[in-house]
């Protein structure tokens, strides 16, 4: 049982249960033994917890075998009259929710993995193990960090720390690997100097000792790679390079290989940066003669095509990044696979490799994707404990307030119902409330989801499409130029659909982008123009991202795509009375065109008004849409215009 103290297990007991391991029928063999009623049922449950912290929580046996735990702990518990035998069922049931919950993880559902874990906290702390209940607290900490919470997950590790801290010298090792936690957090997060001073806490405690033991050697190398690592992060050469050499001298020491290898790297790495590229490549073909696995081996050779590609060897550069790319792909490493993608995709496009260029960008357009994907779920879970905890709190502080209403005497019964009614409507009134707001934090979320709908599979691949034809036209220099732009468009889309506010600066790059491309889907049917009106400075003004794009895909969509005549785009931004205007002409069809009634609006178009809606919390916004008349009442084009809220700097 995982950060339980156990006594001595019982000869005959082990030698059954030391077999689980490397026998599936150890199972029904362990269920006869637990019907022995000779056996007490806490060294029964002493044998199980012993059992599972020898098995992985992935393996099937483990659910078995924490059932099993499960059943015996609350069969007990109902019974057990003496405090002392309380205690250690409580335990044990605790053990049993905490481990549910690595169950729940693997499965990928949240919130009964939360759950799990705050009710293995509730039973330590009722008992009042203390110790055992912040082991929990540190594993909901990294789980919290697991779906991207940090804020949480650095309130749950300080939490831990605080606690352990009050007794340093008998809880050193706890104390250490809660340090290291939160420094890992930290450069997670790009917090390199919180990060160090965490790590140094850590590094400092292993070399205070007067001898190293166990693995503390393996916990201090790793801890001097980690703060290398962040020293390098911020650039500060020397002290990352003192760091990685201390863990290469242990690694070689013990002839650890794969972590050589890794040290080898880092101070590459290192070296590259200060433009010594003779010495990181002396480095790099040293880790490659004793990497032994296939992760150390794909790190070697993207180190290897990094090195090349700053030396502007972009053949050998390829090769190396290829082979890279490809065991970094088999091993599923993400990190690694972006890495590699991004120098593949710039060495690509200085070999005149087009065709690869366009491999590699599809590929991390979808690495791209399911990352967001990822983050999206990761940000949707943390809605729902939200939710979950607060309405549990609610629920807690209406059934508190009835239960003190009734042990009143009759007339402050009466104005305790009174009361009560008012709490009670007060409460229904902010839980659904609560709820409103998370459904419209979801709903956010969901739309800025759809926002990148606008990089629809139609439209990459009609791109991807005229690109490639321009490459076999060998039109190499506008090829190289709309790819430029469509690669720029994609990033910038999949950047600027997560953030709240971008500068108006940023969003007209992304329409130039945007319509620069369109030009290419359309074969040039249409010029644009973008102009800005009254606004001096478009770095310090910041707009929600997106809200154009809609209005004038429709606008090239359904106002100028028939037209036979070359058509013309017009875009202005305007700042009148100090208010911000989007205004976007066209010299189309019109609104009276049949393909342009209300039935035909878009999906982006009807999300964008209600995101205007949203921001501006105006009943009265409208967005006006008119027809462009000539002298002779005729249809000329179409404009709309309407008002974007916004945030300046000054």
């Amino acid at each position: 049982m995982s950060k339980i103290k156990l006594i001595t297990v019982l000869a005959l007991l082990f030698f059954v249960f030391s077999t689980f391991p490397a026998q599936d029928k150890t199972i029904d063999s362990l269920k006869k033994a637990l019907q022995n009623s000779k056996i007490h049922d806490t060294t029964k449950l002493l044998n199980i917890g012993n059992l599972i912290d020898q098995t992985s929580s992935e393996d099937s046996r483990f659910q078995i075998l924490n059932d099993m735990m499960g059943k015996i702990a609350v069969k007990n518990l109902k019974t057990a009259k003496q405090e002392d035998l309380h205690t250690k069922y409580t335990k044990y049931l605790a053990a049993y929710y905490s481990n549910l919950a690595e169950h729940y993880k693997l499965k990928r559902d949240v919130v009964k993995a939360m759950s799990s874990i705050d009710k293995s906290i509730s039973l330590f702390r009722s008992v009042k193990a203390y110790d055992e209940m912040n082991f929990v607290v540190i594993n909901k900490g990294i789980f919290y960090s697991q779906i991207n919470d940090k804020e949480k997950a650095i309130q749950c590790l300080f939490s831990a720390l605080k606690y352990f801290e009050k007794s340093p010298d008998e809880n050193r090792q706890e104390i250490i690997y809660i340090n290291s936690t939160i420094a890992t957090l930290y450069a997670d997060q790009n917090m390199h100097e919180k990060a160090i001073s965490y790590f140094r806490k850590t590094i400092d405690y292993f070399n205070s000792k007067k001898k190293l033991v166990g693995e503390d050697e393996y916990r201090l190398s790793e801890a001097l790679i980690n703060c290398g690592t962040s020293y390098l992060a911020i650039k500060k050469y020397d002290e990352a390079i003192n760091y990685f050499n201390k863990a290469l001298a242990y690694f070689k020491k013990t002839q650890n290989n794969i972590y050589t290898s890794v040290s080898l790297g880092k101070i590459a790495q290192v070296k590259m940066e200060e433009g010594k590229f003779q010495e990181a490549g002396s480095l790099l073909k040293e880790a490659l003669t004793i990497d032994e696995d296939e992760l150390s081996t794909a790190n070697t050779y993207i180190n290897l095509g990094d090195l090349l590609y700053r030396k502007k060897e972009y053949a050998q550069s390829e090769s190396y990044l290829s082979d890279g790319f490809s065991l970094s792909k088999k091993i599923n490493n993400l990190q690694l696979q972006e890495k590699a993608a991004g120098l593949l995709l710039k060495v690509s496009k200085e070999n005149g490799n087009f065709k690869k260029a366009l491999e590699v960008y599809e590929f991390q357009a979808k690495l791209n994707d399911s990352s967001d994907i990822e983050a999206s779920k990761n940000a949707l879970a943390q809605q729902q404990l939200r939710y979950d905890f607060e309405k549990k709190q609610l629920n807690l502080e209406l059934h508190a307030e009835r239960k003190t209403a009734v042990k009143n005497n009759w007339l402050i019964a009466l104005s305790g119902a009174l009361l009560s009614a008012l709490l009670g409507g007060y409460f229904y009134y902010r839980n659904n409330k609560q709820k409103q707001e998370i459904t419209l934090l979801e709903k956010d979320r969901i739309k800025q989801k759809l926002l990148l709908s606008q990089m629809n599979p139609h439209f990459i691949f009609n791109s991807i499409d005229n690109i490639q034809s321009l490459i076999i036209n060998q039109k190499d220099t506008v090829a190289i130029s709309y790819l430029d732009s469509f690669s720029k468009l994609t990033r910038q889309i999949l950047e600027n659909s997560s953030e709240n506010y971008i500068s108006l600066e940023e969003e007209i790059d992304m329409i130039k982008n945007y319509l620069s491309i369109q030009q290419l889907l359309y074969d040039d049917k249409f010029d644009f123009s973008i102009n800005i009106e009254n606004i001096s400075d478009t770095e310090s003004i910041f707009i929600p991202p997106m809200l154009a794009q809609p209005f004038i895909e429709n606008a090239i969509k359904h106002g100028i795509r028939n037209k036979i005549e070359k058509g013309m785009i017009k875009i202005v931004f305007s700042l009148h009375q100090e208010k911000l205007f989007f205004e976007v002409i066209d010299n189309g069809v019109g609104f009276n065109d049949e393909n342009k009634q209300p039935d035909h609006k878009s999906m982006a178009m009807k999300i964008t008004r209600e995101r205007l809606l949203n921001y501006t919390r105006n009943k009265d916004f409208e967005i006006i849409s008119e027809n462009k008349l000539d002298s002779e009442k005729k249809v000329k084009g179409a404009k709309i215009i309407f008002e974007i809220p916004y945030i300046c700097e000054n």
